[in-house]
């Protein structure tokens, strides 16, 4: 049963959302307890199995997370701090639609936040993600594995996250909701080769579960595979281009096959959904401000590449594609300061913005410190392509430097 606090919330957010309005209200208390959020059913009542859900902070931090088996999940940990959040939910194609709330959440404040999932669009015809294999045909057995994975993947133990799934997928292979989520954990932990082959996999048993065939391609985009990546994810993007977050993956396939006129295109249409999460939104304009920096257009990559890095201060590709732009513009200073920024969020895995901060200093006629930057690139990417011609420039460098 509901407390008194649950009712009125329930009450109030069913009058909200028969007036036309999504509910996002939070009931403010005293905070002796965590926070929570509570998932209810598009009637009304409570959920029977874990939901899965994001969960972005207005940082750009964003956790895939589940519920327990009520719908209710407890807002712990680093999570808290005085920020604005967004719950986006995705339908699960038969019970409810997709539902998106925003609220705030307070530190030192107790927030209850009820989410009512929305109801099914009307439309004919089986909407995106659905499954042919629902949990009916699931044996309890893999299902009891499956939920018992979902729980510890929300707790952050993903090798029993991945133990579990894998016995749920034995005792019934023909689960490709469990697929798809073992695909996620491995691309998470950056294992590309085994979330590609579990995507695959999951791709094969249920061609109309959209959700592998999208992973599958930010996977192939991931491992650099971007020729294979397009057909698959152009065909995604064509048959259902209101499915969430496949226009930022194909556009990437589209710049990086050479297609940079296609790919703005796409880009910029991504950004005119306002319904976007804000770490999307950031990795569509850092992916048209690339595209803009390929073409020459450096004063527009600049706008984009900053918008990216407003939206996620973080972002270390952001700091040095908008490092390069602002050197083809000879705004050194701001230049330097980018790429600087660059190597301090990503070190070594940056070292590009060495090579680049090199650039800087040789065009603003400090060879000492062009001197460093070349030589630290060359430790930070020892197999770089042009390894040859930053070692000439060193020792010309060298040999300038020599006195007399």
């Amino acid at each position: 049963m509901l407390g008194g606090g649950d009712k009125l919330s329930s009450v109030v957010c069913t009058l909200a959302r028969s007036l036309g309005f999504l509910c996002a209200m939070a009931v403010v208390g005293a905070a002796q307890a965590p926070s929570s959020i509570q998932m209810f059913m598009p009637e009304g009542g409570l959920p029977d199995r874990f939901l899965r859900f994001t969960l972005t902070r207005d940082d750009g931090r964003v956790e895939t997370l589940f519920t327990d088996t009520k719908g209710k999940f407890l807002i712990t940990g680093d999570l808290v701090r005085d920020a604005d959040f967004v719950v986006e939910v995705q339908t699960d194609g038969r019970t409810f639609g997709t539902t998106v709330v925003r609220f705030r959440l307070f530190r030192n404040m107790l927030v209850y936040v009820p989410v009512f999932l929305s109801p099914l669009s009307e439309k004919k015809g089986q909407p995106p993600g659905v499954l042919d294999v629902t949990e009916a045909n699931v044996p309890e057995g893999a299902r009891l594995a499956y939920q018992k994975a979902m729980q510890e993947a929300t707790k952050g133990d993903a090798e029993q996250a991945i133990s579990d799934l894998k016995r749920a997928i034995n005792l019934y292979p023909r689960y490709p909701r469990a697929l798809n989520d073992l695909g996620v954990l491995y691309l998470k932990l950056n294992r590309l080769d085994e979330a590609a082959a579990t995507f695959r996999q999951a791709n094969k048993i249920d061609e109309h579960f959209l959700y592998p065939r999208l992973n599958l391609g930010i996977t192939l985009n991931r491992q650099g595979k971007h020729t294979e990546a397009l057909p698959l994810l152009a065909k995604l993007y064509q048959e259902n281009s209101q499915l969430a977050g496949a226009a930022v993956p194909y556009g990437e396939a589209l710049a990086e096959t050479g297609k940079f006129v296609e790919a703005d295109k796409v880009l910029r249409r991504a950004l005119d959904d306002k319904s976007l999460s804000k770490s999307v939104q950031a990795e569509a304009h850092f992916r048209l401000g690339a595209v803009l920096n390929r073409q020459g257009q450096f004063p527009e990559a600049v706008v984009e590449l900053q918008k990216a890095i407003d939206l996620e201060p973080n972002a270390v590709m952001a700091h040095l594609q908008l490092g390069g732009a602002l050197i083809q513009l000879k705004r050194l200073a701001e230049a330097e300061r980018e790429l600087l920024k660059a190597y301090e969020l990503g070190g070594s895995s940056a070292g590009a913005a060495q090579f680049l901060l090199g650039q800087v200093y040789y065009l603003q006629l400090n060879y000492e410190s062009a001197l460093h930057a070349f030589e630290q690139y060359l430790k930070d990417v020892p197999n770089a392509p042009n390894a040859a011609q930053v070692k000439d420039a060193i020792e010309k460098i060298k040999v300038a430097l020599k006195p007399g």
